[in-house]
């Protein structure tokens, strides 16, 4: 099974919940009518926007709900296009904001849709899915969440690029089962770039970094054996590696 899937699958049976109607399998007509109905709760559009997220049509038409929680929006907003985004400033007259800002009504400005206050009031299944389908917005924002369900999830998404694997295994601030996943994949692992970043990240599981010493370039192991940022043991496999190559045996 693909990792997607798999994580998919962990999703739907851990959060699956029993709703009035089968809304993956409705047809466009009866999907378009419950959206448009006034009296269609909160939740049924929550679950609607997380099943159909790939779906731009149907989401326009979420946006237009006047009943539509906040958190459903900052769901869409964070996994949908950029034109999407646009649509939510045009239609909901807010500005979709990324940062620190007060989600509040301030004199005549637009009303800001906070999408990381939002996100924090998010449940775990809407996490999951936005972890695994969000937008690189959604996905710099989950892959630092406690949960490591949630942050696992992220490496699944199949729209993550290798920039932000890069990135991420730079990073000293997030889990080490987040490094450890990242250095155990083959496929990301081919490129020194990403070999570069964790051997110099003190997160990087001790096995992982030993394990790639002989791919790295001697300016680098020359600058890691005398870092004091990451453990002993690969400090000095840096140097014995380094020894080696001079020595024309590496």
């Amino acid at each position: 099974m693909e990792e997607h899937n798999y994580w998919k699958v962990i999703f739907a049976k851990r959060f699956k919940r029993q709703l009035p109607i089968d809304i993956e399998h409705c047809s466009p007509i009866a999907l378009r009518s419950i959206i448009l109905d006034v009296h269609t709760s909160a939740h049924v559009l929550d679950k609607i926007a997380q099943v159909y997220s790939d779906d731009e049509e149907i989401l326009q038409d979420l946006v237009l709900c006047p009943n539509l929680d906040e958190t459903t929006l900052a769901f869409i907003a964070l996994t949908a296009s950029d034109e999407i985004k646009e649509f939510i400033t045009a239609k909901r007259v807010m500005d979709v904001v990324v940062g620190e800002h007060p989600a509040e009504e301030t004199g005549g400005k637009k009303k800001k849709l906070n999408v990381i206050q939002m996100v924090s009031r998010m449940t775990m299944a809407q996490k999951i899915k936005l972890a695994l389908s969000g937008a690189k917005d959604a996905r710099g924002l989950l892959i630092r969440e406690s949960s490591k369900l949630i942050a696992l999830s992220v490496l699944a998404n199949p729209r993550l690029t290798i920039g932000e694997v890069e990135f991420f295994a730079k990073s000293s601030n997030l889990s080490e089962d987040v490094i450890r996943k990242i250095g155990n994949n083959a496929e990301w692992s081919k490129k020194y770039s990403v070999v570069s970043a964790l051997v110099s990240n003190p997160k990087t599981p001790v096995s992982i970094a030993l394990g790639f010493m002989p791919r790295v370039s001697e300016r680098e192991l020359a600058i890691l054996e005398k870092s004091r940022n990451i453990p002993a043991p690969v400090r000095t496999a840096a140097r014995n590696t380094l020894v080696k190559k001079k020595l024309g045996k590496g």
